[in-house]
C-alpha cells in the first residue's frame, strides 16, 4: 500500500491547490502504522479495525474533494479464489 500511495504522490504531485504527497501523509499515516502493529501482534480483530481506518480515511479524502465516485472497500473475494488454505480436515 505504501509503494501504491507512493507511486500516486509521484504521478499527481498536485491536485488543484492540493499537495497530494502531505494529504497522502495526513490521511494515511496513523491508519498505516495501526496495521504494521497490527500485522506485528499477529491480531486479525485490530488489523480488521485499522483496515476499516485505512478505507473510512481514503473515501473520506475521496468525498471532502468532490471525488465521491472514488469509493474503497475491503476486499469482496480471496486473493486466490482457486485455492483454499484451511488446514485439512482429519
Amino acid at each position: 500500500m505504501r509503494e501504491t500511495f507512493g507511486d500516486v504522490a509521484e504521478i499527481m504531485p498536485k491536485y488543484r491547490d492540493l499537495s497530494i504527497p502531505d494529504l497522502i501523509t495526513l490521511t494515511v499515516k496513523k491508519p498505516l502504522a495501526a496495521l504494521d502493529a497490527a500485522i506485528q501482534a499477529q491480531d486479525g480483530t485490530r488489523f480488521a479495525a485499522a483496515y476499516g481506518q485505512l478505507t473510512a480515511s481514503c473515501n473520506a479524502c475521496h468525498r471532502s474533494y468532490d471525488r465521491a465516485v472514488i469509493v474503497i472497500q475491503s476486499p469482496t473475494v480471496a486473493a486466490f479464489p482457486d485455492q483454499d488454505f484451511r488446514p485439512p480436515t482429519k
